[in-house]
């Protein structure tokens, strides 16, 4: 069956909202709800490249991606061969040590109930975990035939850097220093989007040949291990012989 559990409203500002819901739904059958306010905007994905290994485990097709170090992973989304009618699957999806971390649904439904047209598809689950190394998305098939799947792909969306550029000059990128704080500027604060804004392309990335690195500021105990520990020892085997030396005084 379809399923459609969120209710979209003009923007108001009621201080109480009242839901009435018909049909079957008894009140023990709603569990929770919440509000909220946003402005929708539709969202701009980006593919990841790299192909998923696709592998049948029991009843479970398993199709486990490969991510990249700090690449964000927003959604999973499969292409299902269309000639495929009416399923509904659960999916997981796991992280690298086998642990899920995010659960959902796929379906494809056309058909009529009770002189109603129910038609409804997603292929597609949000993820709000985030990992690397080895994604798993494990499809559950139960006693039912295996789905076709023809694609599968992560996707992350869009990320955007808006800034003022003088004519003829050539912006600069820099990345990777992990200890460098969030930059505060008057821009962020007043910024108004330019339907007119001119799209930049990355080139190629290149190595920093001025970098040079941080100083290591880390405590010299941090640094020097080794030669911590040696002191400790050395201190320790000290204070046993004067020990042993005191002990042997006193019995004579």
């Amino acid at each position: 069956m379809g399923r459609n559990s969120t209710l979209q409203i003009p923007l108001t500002t009621y201080k109480y909202l009242r839901v009435t819901v018909d049909s079957s739904v008894k009140p023990s059958d709603v569990e929770r709800a919440t509000a909220g306010i946003t402005r929708a905007q539709k969202a701009v994905w980006r593919d990841l490249a790299g192909e998923p290994n696709q592998a049948q485990m029991g009843k479970d097709t398993v199709l486990t991606f490969s991510v990249p170090p700090n690449v964000p992973v927003e959604r999973v989304i499969l292409s299902i061969d269309p000639a495929q009618q009416n399923f509904l699957r659960g999916m997981e999806i796991q992280n690298d040590k086998g642990e899920p971390f995010q659960s959902g649904e796929i379906g494809r439904i056309h058909l009529q109930r009770n002189g109603q047209e129910i038609d409804t598809e997603q292929t597609a689950l949000d993820l709000r975990g985030t990992t690397q190394g080895v994604l798993k998305v494990v499809i559950h098939n139960g006693d039912d035939a295996p789905l076709k799947i023809t694609g599968a792909r992560l996707q992350q969306y869009e990320r955007r850097i808006y800034f003022d550029s003088d004519p003829g000059t050539q912006p600069v990128l820099y990345y990777g220093d992990d200890q460098l704080e969030a930059p505060v500027y008057d821009y962020a604060k007043l910024f108004r989007k330019d339907t007119s804004a001119v799209q930049a392309e990355l080139g190629a990335e290149e190595a920093n040949s001025a970098y040079t690195g941080r100083p290591d500021d880390r405590p010299w105990s941090e640094r020097h291990p080794a030669v911590l520990w040696a002191a400790i020892i050395a201190a320790v085997l000290i204070l046993g012989g004067i020990a042993l030396r005191s002990m042997k005084t006193l019995t004579t």
